[in-house]
């Protein structure tokens, strides 16, 4: 049985409608860090937030905006928590020295996992089914 135009067009949208929801619905997960021997819950970052975190300077430091990310994703302990008592104690200059609590590896592992709950990286990749010649 052959869909008509409208049951495409019917069915695309009601898909596009629950992605976009699904979008808007914030994600969590729990990772092990090993150099703390702790766990840490993670949240998905907004489109806006992930675009922050790429246009910020780098100042020197090639990971900077990794770290931003985590800053911003950490929820569980509360990482801005933890830097405002790290700042109140002298032991930091600035907010993001708080991420190096993490190991190098471990900055850049955490940041992987952010972007890929934000859907910002995938394992998914697009297709191609047919190439259309002119």
């Amino acid at each position: 049985m052959d869909k008509t135009k409208e049951d495409v067009f019917s069915a695309f949208t009601a898909k596009a409608i629950q992605r976009i929801k699904d979008k808007r619905t914030r994600k969590y997960a729990r990772l092990h860090v090993p150099s703390l021997d702790e766990e840490i819950k993670i949240r998905n970052l907004d489109y806006p937030e992930f675009t922050e975190c790429v246009k910020l300077e780098d100042n020197g430091d090639d990971s900077r905006s990794d770290k931003y990310a985590i800053y911003l994703a950490v929820v569980e302990p509360d990482l801005k928590a933890v830097a405002q008592e790290m700042k109140d104690q002298g032991l930091i200059r600035e907010y993001l020295e708080a991420v190096e609590i993490f190991d190098p590896h471990e900055i850049s592992e955490i940041a992987r996992e952010i972007m890929k709950l934000s859907g910002i990286t995938s394992d998914k990749k697009v297709t191609v089914i047919d190439e259309l010649k002119n």
